[in-house]
């Protein structure tokens, strides 16, 4: 099974990820690719992956500014990770050669050819700065006015109820206790992009049981999932959470528990969800009614508010992909394509001894 997620999101005022825990693993071995735009770092992951998926779960990360382009590749089964350590998500060996390897796709440009192009290039890119830098502001207002948003939600929680209700889910879903130690990984599995906010709903096309969680307000969904994630980990079973980014990463989105085939998808994931075993999960009945309609005006007022200022987001990333696609049309143009081709081959094959090294 393959799954698709992505690298990180701005997230809080700041671009976010969590891939760096993947690298500090030293049971991996990352390969980090340096480059600029149209270096060839997304085509040789692609190719990695292809090259891969057929024997092996291959886990894809893109890149929330550029959903078609790749961030990152791991493939679990033989503890091999390539990801882009360029900025925003700017990535250091902590093993240097014996866990992780700079792979300088810079070498093979020429220098000559960009230095033709120079000032438009230094244009490109500070525009393409500016750019997302503007649209960080504007994801990081729309997460202000969520969170007043989730803090109100939150005072009006049924807990009690709401407590009851995730016990009774648990043992429904999980069975008893058995004093297990699971673990909990963070991907990122919605992320606001050029398109909006986009979810990787293709990752759940091997889940048996999807519940799409209705829920405005965010605070039941965050408390429930939170606990079937505590509950599932207590049986030993390993889960998957999504932070959300208009929540600054302060609570979750989604759970995915792989072992039983059971996704809980919330927000604007659950309204596009398309799963034919997606189940309907309301969450409203766990607040206060009366507590609600007294705060149902700047509820509403709030969602408008935060809508806007999102699409403003979206739309200004479009426009920095735009300068984007400028800066990558210079450096495709410089590049060695056959010494690339070479490479990516070379890597396929590093990677490959890998897998008879672990006996697999």
């Amino acid at each position: 099974m393959s799954e698709t997620y992505f690298l990180g999101a701005v997230s809080g005022g700041a671009f976010r990820t969590e891939f760096g825990r993947i690298i500090a693993d030293s049971s991996y071995y990352t390969y980090i690719l340096k480059g600029g735009p149209g270096t060839g770092k997304s085509s040789l992951m692609n190719r990695i992956a292809a090259h891969f998926e057929g024997e092996h779960k291959v886990i894809r990360y893109c890149c929330s500014s550029d959903p078609a382009s790749l961030d990152a590749v791991v493939i679990p089964s033989l503890h091999t990770a390539v990801c882009d350590g360029t900025s925003p998500h700017v990535f250091e060996p902590l093993y240097p050669g014996v866990c992780q390897r700079y792979i300088d796709l810079g070498s093979l440009w020429d220098d000559g050819a960009l230095m033709q192009s120079r000032t438009d290039i230094i244009a490109a890119a500070d525009r393409n700065r500016s750019l997302l830098s503007r649209s960080q502001r504007f994801a990081s207002a729309a997460a202000d006015i969520c969170s007043d948003t989730f803090r109100l939600g939150a005072d009006c929680l049924l807990p009690d109820k709401l407590e009851a209700y995730a016990s009774r889910t648990a043992k429904r879903l999980f069975g008893k206790k058995t004093g297990g130690d699971g673990q909990k990984h963070i991907r990122r599995l919605t992320a606001l992009t050029e398109h909006g906010f986009l979810t990787h709903h293709e990752t759940l096309s091997d889940y048996t049981a999807v519940y799409t969680v209705s829920d405005e307000l965010c605070a039941a969904a965050d408390y429930l999932l939170s606990r079937l994630a505590d509950e599932a980990c207590a049986r030993g079973l390993d889960v998957i959470l999504s932070p959300d980014q208009m929540l600054s990463d302060a609570a979750y989105q989604h759970l995915l528990i792989p072992s039983v085939r059971t996704a809980f998808i919330s927000g604007r994931a659950a309204e596009e969800c398309s799963h034919p075993a997606a189940k309907r999960l309301s969450l409203m009945r766990f607040y206060s009614k009366e507590l609600l309609t007294e705060r149902r005006v700047r509820i509403r007022m709030n969602r408008r508010t935060a809508d806007d200022l999102a699409a403003e987001a979206a739309r200004t990333i479009r426009q920095a992909k735009l300068a984007h696609d400028e800066l990558e049309a210079f450096y495709i143009s410089a590049m060695d394509h056959p010494a690339l081709d070479k490479l990516t081959e070379q890597l396929i094959s590093e990677i490959a001894a890998r897998q008879t090294e672990l006996g697999e």
